[in-house]
């Protein structure tokens, strides 16, 4: 989207945006070519012509100084209780709108949607996100795609303009890191192997502040990677670790580790899925793109605060080589681990990967997985899981943030009951799967294992990794769940 910014009545073109709260009252007088508007309003509101329901996107015709203007409503609801996740509905379903009538240049009328208490520069800031984030389509394997679309507003405002302006491009640049996210998830597996993730990762973030590292299958045997090289020995496609560096403060400061499962396809390997249950498992990697997008954002956005991702890629597939129930392998914490079911591999990449993330000492590492289907049969497929060891307080910021973002989150246990659960293998230090209940703690528990002392979350976002059914927030497919939020948190840090 282009803004342009100014603070004239004059109209630059034919389309006219407005919020309509519940009571128009509440709108201070809008001027359109000179004319005081507010009444228009009224009459179009009384007779249902418009809208003020939240999100509710009405259009009509109506004439100032001769001139005839289409105008656009956007139902704002109450503005005393205004939310950050209305303003998300209403700006989404506004661009969604706009796409749709193939709508490609107008004049929005800012001030108009202002509510109390809600600073007009987060406003703008979400205004902006969701002009991109909302109208996020991917159509990089059809023959016959749609049109590009372009969309120029004119935004009036009596506001400092390049505030305003600042903001709206923060809010943009949070968007693109959520449709990488995306673009990278909904790449189909036999393209994205692990080491043409890591190309594309690479390449991305090439002379930029972010410095990649990637270790190659061979190497992470050599270096005593076990259960990534574990899991990613039944394929062809040998596994990576990709490790990516981002510093925007001091050097001595200790960083944040942020670390993704990256399984760019999971058949279960000999522990094999059904057929239905094989489809859609291209999505076992959103953890990781998460991850990414969050450095992306971090990056865009300058964050006085520096960060390591770590990403374990690797397929998890069936040949004579694959792992097999029964096997045991070395971590690389130097742990053996028997491995009693193969489709529980997601927890053995992110013990090597959340261990090494320990050997840059974080302050704390988050690490983000589609992990277990018990976190989607205790929570439903629209909330994630999270776990905490030593990290309360992070935790608490992180929830009600999430919370004002519409990114649901709730933390579930890990007990000594898990703790020793892990441990009861005949043969090995550690066993990778329990036939008993809490199927979601024990693999948050073999996970936080690996992190030691180090304050760790644990965020298992099977469910609400991707969605079935398009929103205000966007299509159907992934939606890099929690990037706002984590890019908001790192933000206050």
């Amino acid at each position: 989207m282009k803004a342009l910014l100014q603070s004239t009545d004059k109209l630059l073109f034919e389309t006219l945006i407005i919020g309509i709260p519940d009571h128009l009252n509440q709108l201070e007088d809008i001027k359109i070519n000179g004319e005081v508007i507010n009444e228009n309003l009224a009459s179009l509101k009384k007779a249902h012509i418009i809208s003020s329901n939240v999100g509710k996107v009405t259009a009509t015709h109506f004439t100032v100084d001769n001139q005839l203007i289409k105008l656009i409503a956007v139902g704002l609801g109450n503005l005393k209780s205004t939310t950050q996740l209305q303003y998300l509905s209403v700006f989404g379903s506004l661009f969604q709108y706009l796409k749709q009538e193939r709508i490609v240049e107008g004049d929005i009328y800012f001030e108009s949607f202002k509510a109390k208490d809600f600073d007009l520069l987060n406003i703008a800031t979400l205004l902006g996100q969701q002009s991109e984030a909302s109208v996020y389509q991917f159509d990089g394997y059809k023959t016959n795609k749609g049109a590009p679309y372009e969309l120029t507003l004119n935004l009036h405002t009596i506001q400092d303009q390049t505030q305003i302006n600042a903001a709206i491009d923060k809010g943009i640049a949070l968007a693109r890191a959520i449709n990488l996210a995306r673009d990278y998830s909904n790449i189909p597996p036999n393209i994205l192997t692990p080491a043409y993730y890591a190309e594309l990762i690479t390449n991305h973030f090439k002379g930029s502040s972010v410095s990649v590292d990637v270790k190659d299958g061979e190497t992470l045997q050599r270096e005593g990677f076990g259960l990534i090289h574990a899991v990613g020995k039944g394929s062809k496609y040998t596994p990576r670790l990709i490790t990516l560096t981002y510093q925007g403060a001091n050097k001595d400061k200790a960083p944040i580790a942020l670390v993704g499962k990256g399984i760019t396809y999971d058949s279960g390997g000999y522990s094999i899925k059904s057929k239905t249950g094989m489809q859609t498992m291209k999505f076992d990697m959103c953890g990781s793109a998460n991850v990414i997008a969050m450095i992306e954002a971090a990056r865009q956005l300058n964050l006085n605060i520096n960060i390591v991702g770590v990403i374990a890629a690797a397929e998890n597939m069936v040949n004579e080589l694959a792992m097999k129930p029964d096997d045991v392998y070395t971590a690389l914490s130097g742990e053996s681990v028997e491995v009693l079911n193969t489709d529980a591999e997601g927890r053995l990449v992110l013990g090597d990967a959340v261990f090494y993330a320990r050997q840059f000492q974080p302050e704390l590492i988050l690490d983000f997985a589609t992990l277990t289907g018990a976190a989607i049969v205790a929570l439903g497929e629209d909330k994630a899981a999270v776990f905490n060891n030593h990290a309360s307080t992070q935790l608490a910021d992180i929830l009600s943030i999430a919370e004002r973002q519409g990114e649901y989150v709730f933390e579930l246990p890990m007990t000594d009951t898990e703790r020793k659960l892990i441990r009861k293998s005949d043969v090995a230090d550690l066993v990778n799967h329990t036939n008993g209940q809490g199927k979601a703690l024990f693999a948050a528990t073999f996970i936080n294992h690996f992190a030691g002392d180090v304050p760790h979350m644990h965020f298992d976002i099977a469910g609400p990794a991707t969605t079935n059914h398009a929103s205000y927030k966007g299509p159907k497919g992934p939606t890099a769940f929690l990037v706002t939020t984590i890019v908001e948190w790192l933000s206050n840090q």
